[in-house]
């Protein structure tokens, strides 16, 4: 049987809401690296690495506590194309154009 007590979600909510004030550490983390990325570029990028080493590791955390799986979505690149539309609608919307002109 798989039931979860009260005690276990009190303890996972704590650790989520721990995971939570630390993304907002983070958050003001990286606001002082854009105050002394002007004045060190390393040490700034020496930080930004460790912001990403520790956001990845509550997202671990986070994703052990909750049995979810978070991904991340990829930038797509590239140029959009054109609605694709069915050959009937397309047909439909060009006479309706040109009965506007018209």
């Amino acid at each position: 049987m798989n039931t979860i007590t009260q005690r276990e979600r009190e303890v996972k909510l704590q650790i989520l809401s721990s995971l939570a004030q630390s993304q907002a550490a983070l958050a003001r983390i990286l606001d002082s690296i854009a105050d002394v990325s002007a004045a060190s570029p390393a040490l700034a990028g020496r930080i930004a690495e460790n912001v990403k080493l520790l956001t990845s590791m509550q997202k671990n955390i986070a994703e052990t506590v909750t049995g979810l799986t978070m991904r991340r979505k990829r930038l797509k690149h590239g140029s959009p194309c054109g609605p694709w539309l069915n050959a009937k609608i397309r047909k439909q919307r060009v006479r309706s154009r040109r009965r506007r002109l018209i």
